[in-house]
């Protein structure tokens, strides 16, 4: 007799990672630097195995968001079962068959990487030794889970990417993969290194003339002709913050100078200074300042 529910299950849509789409919930996909980053979840797991047949497109690393799944991978001539707490992390090799069977709650963010990306990312980290990455199942990682969460979050449903806020991020989660899942004798970078006052003094000049575009670490990295690994430890220990965060301050800045010289919209203002929109400048302002510009506006006029 036919198995019709398996039939239906095969007719349902499936994405490149080989979950079934019909049931989810939140179905994200962000490109950084060397690597897509997915976001998905339901209330259940997809129905159906996942299967994805071997190719040649490098590495899947998944993240739980949550506690309260578990799924059971089958090798060639037994099969584990895995449960997966909040953090925890797979690592598959797109080379190798894969077949699971999903249960529980379903709620991941992904990586994708490739073999040309993993050697950029391993040359730039100073780890050339490490040529592939090792595979896991179920391995704590809250690392990873904070950036990967940092990546994905909203503010009020919407969510303020920045391009150089991506490209920290995707640079910062590359060398965590390489260091942590690496097959080289990577260990922890070398930390300490500042950058020189000849490099600050290129970053902000470089920085005040595009405040209203977008940057990426590889420009500030090689205006200092650092990596971008070595640059990011470097600004973080010079600077005390993020290129991100430190960007960010410098547009705060700049606004807070328009708010009280000039009388300049708000919406100009926001748009000078390199902010998405007025909300998004307005959000940035109250986080930073603790009021709305408008607001200290008036209270530098009265």
């Amino acid at each position: 007799m036919t198995d019709v529910s398996s039939i239906a299950a095969s007719r349902r849509p499936h994405d490149s990672l080989g979950c079934s789409m019909d049931r989810l919930d939140d179905d994200r996909m962000l490109e950084g630097r060397d690597m897509t980053f997915y976001r998905k979840r339901s209330a259940s797991a997809p129905p159906g195995r996942v299967t994805t047949p071997a190719t040649g497109r490098g590495y899947l690393v998944g993240l739980s968001a949550a506690g309260g799944h578990r799924r059971r991978i089958f090798k060639e001539h037994h099969s584990t079962m895995h449960d997966f707490e909040q953090n925890a992390v797979y690592l598959r090799n797109f080379a190798d068959d894969y077949r699971a069977d999903l249960s529980g709650s379903f709620n991941f963010m992904l990586l994708e990487i490739n073999h040309n990306a993993l050697e950029r990312i391993a040359d730039a980290a100073d780890l050339r030794s490490v040529s592939e990455l090792r595979p896991v199942a179920a391995h704590p990682d809250p690392v990873l889970g904070g950036m990967l969460g940092a990546l994905f979050a909203t503010v009020d449903g919407r969510a303020d990417r920045s391009a150089l806020f991506v490209d920290q991020l995707s640079v910062a989660i590359g060398l965590h993969i390489v260091q942590r899942y690496g097959n080289g004798r990577g260990g922890t970078a070398a930390s300490g290194r500042r950058l020189s006052s000849h490099c600050q003094t290129k970053i902000k000049d470089l920085v005040q003339g595009r405040l209203n575009g977008d940057l990426s670490v590889e420009e500030l990295a090689s205006a200092c002709n650092l990596s971008q690994a070595t640059f990011l430890r470097a600004f973080r220990e010079t600077m005390g913050k993020t290129p991100h965060r430190w960007l960010l301050q410098q547009r705060i800045e700049k606004a807070v100078d328009l708010l009280q010289f000039s009388q300049r919209s708000l919406s100009e203002i926001a748009t000078i200074c390199g902010f998405a929109d007025q909300s998004h400048f307005t959000r940035a302002f109250v986080q930073s300042i603790g009021a709305t510009p408008g607001a200290w506006r008036r209270s530098r006029q009265s």
